[in-house]
């Protein structure tokens, strides 16, 4: 969890010295304190981790790594992949609401398995955590690698010619772009991870005084 928050914060800080354009933006000094806070609370969560392993937590990021990927498809599906418009909506609709699902789900699951709220929350934290990370590098390095596809996509092209960016070229329009959609996906993650952590407690509170299912009697 701190090699990929650290990561997080290499292929930002790459991004930004390589499209030093993005800062032309009235909105970068607020999505830069935002991007510092997030790296910081990431940061700060993965060593909290380290010095008290906890159960919970091993699970809770293996579903996050799974979300990541999920949503992953879904970043892919609505950039470099070309695909067509409905096929588009199918796959990136698809694994975006897998990605969801997970992403609350590991919380729940520990909740109903270990009965321990505590185990519940910190499922639901990590597995937050893990896609917000695997999220944020696969967005920027797809788009960094892919500016010459994705610039040719109409609606990009659209929405860079609508006048609202202060980017000097599209390269840097979409650089800007997917680091703004980064740093959200780094918070949306987590919330919807605290979300399933959040329920994964109350489910384990209510079973905390429920007996083991055991053999049925004769």
């Amino acid at each position: 969890m701190l090699a990929g928050t650290g990561a997080v914060g290499a292929l930002a800080a790459y991004a930004l010295v390589r499209y030093p354009g993005v800062l032309r933006d009235p909105a970068a000094p607020a999505y830069l304190v935002l991007l510092c806070g997030t790296f910081v609370l990431y940061m700060g969560l993965a060593g909290w981790q380290i010095r008290r392993p906890r159960a919970g937590v091993a699970f809770g990021a293996f579903v996050g790594l799974l979300a990541g990927a999920a949503w992953s498809v879904e970043i892919w599906a609505g950039g470099p992949a070309m695909l067509d418009d409905r096929v588009e909506g199918i796959v990136g609709g698809t694994f975006a609401l897998i990605a969801v699902v997970l992403s609350v789900a590991a919380g729940v699951l520990v909740g109903i398995r270990e009965r321990n709220p505590r185990a519940a929350t910190r499922a639901g934290l990590f597995a937050g955590l893990a896609s917000g990370i695997v999220v944020f590098c696969f967005a920027i390095v797809i788009t960094v690698t892919n500016v010459g596809v994705l610039s040719t996509r109409a609606d990009y092209l659209r929405q860079f010619a609508s006048g609202h960016s202060h980017a000097p070229d599209i390269p840097t329009f979409l650089v800007g772009d997917i680091l703004a959609a980064g740093i959200a996906h780094l918070l949306i993650n987590l919330a919807l991870g605290l979300v399933g952590g959040g329920v994964g407690a109350l489910t384990a509170r209510a079973r905390a005084g429920q007996p083991d299912a055991g053999p049925a009697s004769n």
